[in-house]
C-alpha cells in the first residue's frame, strides 16, 4: 500500500490536511495516531508495538472501515479485503462512482439444483447478521492452512454455515488427500483467504455470500475477483482436481460460475 493511498484515507475521514505526496511524515504521524486513538477499539493488536509498515496499513483498514469499504479487521496485515476495500475508495475517487462488477453466468455449466440460488439464500440460510451468526458452525481440519495474507499464521478451524460444513470439511480432506502437503504448499492451495464475513459483495450492493457463511477463498492475488480464465493461475491444468473435487462436494467454483474470481467458491449457484 502506497503511503500516499494513506494520506488520502486520513484526509477523506478528516484526519489528515498535509500535501498528498507520499512522504510520511511528523504531520501523517499525527494523523495517524488521531486515527488510531479515534478507532482504538477496533485494533487487534497494539499498534505503538509493531513496524512502521503494519501501522500504517491498520489505520488505512481503520479508515477504509469508517468511509464504508469493508477492509475487514484492523490486523496490519494487507489481505484480500484490505486490497478490495483500497480498489473500492480508488475507484470511488477517481471516478466519482462505485465500481460495478458484473457476474454473469457462465455458459455450459450446470450446477446440481439442490444447491441454493443466489437469490433464494436468505430464505434458505438466514439473514445476514444475528440470524446467520447463530447457524455458524467450526470444522475442525486434521491438517493447517497458511493464512493467505500472513504465511507465518496457519490456522485448521474454519467458520461457515452449519448446512454447508459437512461438504466443505469433506472437500477439503479430499483435495488434501489428493495432492498432499507438498503439492498443496506448492500450488498454492493451502493458501486459506477467508470464509464467513459479514460485508457486502465487491461491486454491489447485495450481501456477499461470505455473509451467509456459505463462501470460503484461497490464494487470491493470482486468482482475483476480475481476472479471467487463462490468466487466473486456477485456470492451470494442475488445479482442476482441485476444482473438481469442490465442485462435487457442492462448493461451486466461482471460476466456473461467472468466470472469473477464481479465489471463490460457494455453496450457491446463480
Amino acid at each position: 500500500m502506497l503511503e500516499r493511498h494513506i494520506q488520502m484515507l486520513m484526509a477523506a475521514t478528516g484526519d489528515y490536511a498535509g500535501g498528498i505526496d507520499g512522504a510520511f511524515g511528523p504531520v501523517s504521524t499525527a494523523a495517524m495516531h488521531k486515527v488510531e486513538a479515534r478507532h482504538d477499539a477496533a485494533y487487534t493488536f497494539d499498534p505503538t508495538t509493531t513496524t512502521d509498515h503494519r501501522r500504517r496499513t491498520a489505520c488505512a483498514q481503520a479508515c477504509l472501515n469508517q468511509l464504508g469499504h469493508d477492509a475487514g479487521l484492523v490486523d496490519g496485515w494487507i489481505g484480500n479485503n484490505t486490497t478490495e476495500a483500497l480498489n473500492a475508495f480508488l475507484f470511488r475517487v477517481t471516478n466519482g462512482k462505485d465500481e460495478v462488477i458484473d457476474r454473469e453466468r457462465e455458459q455450459g455449466f450446470t450446477p446440481p439444483a439442490n444447491i441454493p440460488r443466489q437469490r433464494d439464500v436468505a430464505q434458505v440460510y438466514g439473514r445476514p447478521g444475528a440470524e446467520i451468526e447463530a447457524r455458524l458452525t467450526t470444522i475442525e481440519l486434521p491438517f493447517k492452512l497458511k493464512i493467505d495474507w500472513n504465511l507465518r499464521a496457519s490456522v485448521n478451524k474454519i467458520r461457515v454455515h452449519r448446512d454447508c460444513a459437512q461438504q466443505l470439511e469433506a472437500a477439503l480432506i479430499e483435495v488434501r488427500k489428493h495432492y498432499g502437503e507438498d503439492d498443496m504448499n506448492r500450488l498454492g492451495i493451502d493458501r486459506y483467504a477467508g470464509a464467513y464475513n459479514h460485508r457486502k459483495m465487491r461491486g454491489s450492493n447485495n450481501w456477499s455470500m461470505h455473509a451467509y457463511g456459505c463462501a470460503i477463498d484461497f490464494y487470491a492475488e493470482p486468482n482475483g475477483l476480475r481476472v479471467k480464465c487463462p490468466q487466473a493461475l486456477f485456470c492451470s491444468a494442475e488445479y482442476k482436481p482441485f476444482l473438481d473435487i469442490m465442485e462435487s462436494h457442492e462448493w461451486l467454483p466461482a471460476i466456473r460460475l461467472w468466470g472469473k474470481d477464481a479465489m471463490h467458491f460457494q455453496r450457491a449457484r446463480l
